[in-house]
């Protein structure tokens, strides 16, 4: 949860502490990814404030921040403009690049089939089909054995 009462400084240097980020470096996380997202002016306002976008941001913002090992997001791309979502996809794949990894749940297959090295489709809860991208959709597109799994 975002705390709407907090300004968005207090609230990333709330999750900063619980993750015992010393200042120095929450200050330079704060600064890089305020940046990246265009939000760094609207820090000091309160997130009751903010849009659905900027709450998106600095939900990400604050995902980044304690620098982990593993991210679990869902539906990150919604309420983002087109820049953020492609700066986004950047910051996902320099992650796992970097041996970090993000489980993330999201409803637009040609996201998850530009940017996965690893799926799994679900329906009704139940695990349906899962493995490396190339290993699920074969020749088709995600999309295409989607709406085939779907069907059955």
């Amino acid at each position: 949860d975002i705390y709407e009462f907090m300004t968005g400084i207090k609230y990333l240097n709330f999750i900063a502490d619980i993750f015992k980020v010393d200042a120095d470096t929450r200050q330079e996380r704060i600064r890089k990814y305020a940046d990246i997202f265009e939000i760094t002016d609207d820090l000091g306002q309160p997130i009751a404030a903010y849009s659905h976008g900027m709450k998106q941001k600095l939900a990400i913002i604050s995902a980044w921040l304690h620098n982990p090992k593993l991210i679990i997001m869902d539906e990150p791309f919604v309420g983002l403009d087109p820049k953020a979502s492609h700066l986004l996809k950047e910051m996902m794949r320099e992650f796992c690049d970097n041996g970090g990894a993000i489980f993330f749940s999201t409803h637009v297959l040609e996201v998850a089939e530009k940017l996965c090295d690893k799926v799994a489709i679900i329906k009704g809860g139940r695990l349906i089909k899962s493995g490396t991208m190339e290993e699920v959709k074969g020749d088709d597109s995600l999309e295409d054995v989607f709406l085939e799994l779907e069907d059955e």
